[in-house]
């Protein structure tokens, strides 16, 4: 996942390359979209991972129900002002040394 990409557009492309493989004729399976889109998100959702892998069976889990669970904690990063050091309303926070 690219700097700049939401989840929603990172989301987008894998399900572009979803419907690519069908129209080759082949299937890209759940497991395989959940361990690219695992293995991509950004830092900050690091914990959201961790917990989805340590509490959930990533094998079984829809790439639907991971994808939601990142975004919720994605978002309440952004309320409470976590989020690559800027606060819900897009200023940026500063600390004095």
């Amino acid at each position: 996942m690219a700097g700049g990409d939401t989840l929603d557009s990172f989301a987008g492309k894998l399900e572009a390359m979803t419907a690519r493989f069908a129209g080759l004729g082949s299937t890209l399976e759940d497991a395989a979209l959940m361990k690219k889109l695992l293995d991509s998100v950004p830092d900050r959702l690091y914990g959201a991972v961790a917990r989805i892998e340590q509490f959930c069976d990533v094998s079984t889990m829809a790439f639907e129900e991971a994808l939601g669970r990142l975004k919720a904690f994605d978002e309440r990063l952004w309320r409470r002002g976590q989020a690559g050091g800027e606060l819900a309303d897009g200023a940026l926070m500063y600390t004095t040394a």
